[in-house]
């Protein structure tokens, strides 16, 4: 059986235009998003796909939720064992889609 993580529920609301939908890429926990522009951990790396060779599109970014912190609302701490969604050092996912053929790719980096 594989490992089942606690679950969060997102609320997701359009950000106007001219806006970020993370305003302040040093709130820890509190980067996720889809849409726009990948916010690098440590540099571009924008995937092409591997069937059609075409820059893909990106999805979503995940962040490290639960990164121990004051300001954030799903902090856990870090030696309580309970934080589920940490990736690498306050790390990031990163969600690419290819709407020409449906392949998907993610990337992770470090913070």
């Amino acid at each position: 059986m594989p490992k089942i993580l606690r679950e969060y529920r997102m609320k997701f609301e359009k950000v106007r235009k001219g806006r970020k939908a993370v305003p302040d890429p040093e709130r820890l926990g509190l980067r996720s998003k889809l849409g726009g522009k990948p916010d690098w951990e440590q540099g571009d790396q924008w995937p092409s796909c591997r069937r059609c060779r075409k820059a893909m599109t990106f999805i979503a970014q995940i962040d490290s939720m639960e990164m121990e912190s004051d300001d954030n609302p799903h902090s856990k701490p870090v030696l309580s064992g309970e934080q589920h969604f940490m990736f690498e050092d306050a790390g990031m996912i990163y969600v690419f889609f290819c709407f020409g053929c449906g392949a998907t790719k993610n990337i992770v980096q470090g913070g």
